[in-house]
């Protein structure tokens, strides 16, 4: 059937192109002077109207007459003077050989092109056989069904397997929404955070949206080695323009993967193109894996960018992602992401004890700027584990989040990064903002004490370190002017 259609457009096209060639046609056309003839003797008979209509006076017209014949016999004489008539170029000979070649090459070239191009091969699959037999269409009745038994009985374990399906069949928005179902029935495993926030983010376009960076941050709560959760932080880092980050989120990944995971030649190819993109040597980042400050950066720059309605940095360069969100998209994402706070919430209330749980609680508040809520929750891990030092980092970020704008040293945050000194002498960030709490104090050289035991464990191209030695340099100028 679809030969027979092919024919008869081909031989549409066909008669479409030869019917003006088989037309007959004359073989010598007029002279020129012939329709000069015709146009003089239609001047001469307006020339008599206009006589007797009065316009022109028989002197006028005897004048127009004398002209008219002059232009007429100058005509003549030139068609007289005129060269040889050329050679036609539609001869009967010269149209045979154009359709001969139009009927020819026309057909056989597309047969020719299609053959190299196409798939001629191929056998055919109609609907009805692609029902039973595609994988592609398998896979979604399946899918279907099960969603059906789900909505009856619905279980975490069948909510996954359903994602699963979705996202197999490329329907990330499905996907989607069955792991959002399976995390509000309990499931809570770093392996379905992970796959739910690439669900997510594939539903967008591959941008790592505020709700599929929550769901990662919160499966490297669970697991810090989730492979899937550092690739997608990393690629968020770099959506947000920081390129160094993601490189070291991403050497860090690459440095713990197995020599034939086939995911690494993508982690590679990552590391490449973004350090080139950067202009920098991917070999000068140290590996680093992302950490609990890195991500609220992150979540919040991905935030701010929906809520100006543009998209993130390396989205705008490629535009496999289209346009920035529309307004209503926003809208939808902060009902997920409050809907998702608050199911966490409910499951905190039911498992008081679940430490890692209420920091996860703590940086969704703070993310979403409710900070009364943010700190309620973190004092309840703080109770649970206050030797810890990721849940002592974690309050600091959310003190520093809750204080006066401008003000980057609030007291309680100062309080709290002297108690992780105790904790770790060397933490980087707890040296840098204590020393700068010093200085404001007029303590310049406890500050520069600080700083130095900051410097001698720093990565010199981490930006604090350089903030460090630019704050040392003025600080150095102020003691000797004094």
């Amino acid at each position: 059937m679809l030969w027979l259609i092919f024919a008869v457009l081909m031989l549409a096209v066909l008669m479409i192109l030869l019917l003006p060639l088989l037309k007959r046609q004359s073989e010598e056309a007029p002279p020129r002077v012939d329709y000069d003839i015709v146009v003089y003797r239609n001047q001469l008979a307006e020339i008599e109207q206009e006589i007797e209509r009065g316009l022109l006076t028989e002197t006028e017209a005897v004048a127009a007459r004398a002209e008219v014949h002059r232009r007429m016999l100058a005509a003549e004489d030139a068609e007289l003077k005129a060269p040889v008539k050329p050679v036609r170029l539609d001869s009967r000979h010269a149209r045979i050989a154009a359709i001969m070649a139009i009927a020819l090459i026309l057909p056989l070239g597309s047969v020719a092109v299609y053959g190299a191009l196409g798939s001629p091969n191929l056998p055919g699959k109609p609907y009805a056989w692609r029902l039973k037999h595609d994988p592609e269409f398998v896979v979604a009745a399946t899918a279907e069904k099960l969603a059906d038994l789900l909505k009856d009985s619905p279980s975490a374990s069948g909510y996954k397997r359903l994602a699963e399906m979705y996202f197999n069949s490329r329907d990330y928005d499905q996907a989607a929404d069955a792991d959002r179902q399976a995390v509000a029935l309990g499931a809570n495993d770093s392996a379905t955070w992970s796959e739910f926030g690439e669900s997510v983010a594939m539903a967008n376009g591959g941008a790592i949206v505020p709700e599929a960076l929550m769901a990662f941050s919160n499966a490297l709560a669970l697991d810090p080695h989730d492979n899937r959760a550092r690739f997608y932080i990393g690629l968020a880092e770099s959506q947000i323009g920081n390129l160094k980050q993601a490189v070291a989120i991403w050497r860090d990944l690459e440095k713990d993967a197995p020599p034939d995971a086939p995911w690494l030649p993508m982690v590679r190819e990552n590391i490449s193109s973004f350090s080139k993109e950067g202009g920098f040597d991917p070999a000068s980042v140290p590996p680093s894996p992302p950490s609990p400050k890195t991500l609220n950066v992150a979540v919040t720059a991905m935030t701010n960018a929906m809520h100006l309605n543009t998209t993130p940095l390396a989205v705008k360069d490629s535009q496999a992602r289209a346009d920035a969100a529309p307004t209503s998209t926003t809208d939808d994402q902060d009902t997920m992401i409050h809907a998702m706070v608050s199911k966490l919430a409910d499951r905190m209330a039911k498992n008081p004890g679940d430490v890692a749980g209420w920091q996860r609680l703590a940086h969704a508040y703070n993310v979403l700027g409710e900070h009364d809520k943010a700190r309620a929750a973190i004092d309840h891990a703080v109770k649970l584990k206050p030797g810890d030092i990721g849940v002592q980092l974690s309050l600091a970020e959310i003190q520093k989040s809750a204080a006066v704008p401008g003000d980057d040293t609030p007291a309680d945050y100062v309080r709290t990064m002297r108690g992780v000194l105790k904790l770790d002498p060397t933490n980087l960030q707890a040296l840098y903002y204590v020393g700068l709490a010093e200085q404001k104090a007029g303590h310049m050289e406890r500050a520069r004490l600080f700083w130095n035991r900051a410097l001698s464990v720093a990565d010199p191209t981490d930006p604090l370190a350089i903030s460090i030695h630019n704050r040392l340099d003025i600080l150095s100028g102020k003691i000797k002017g004094h």
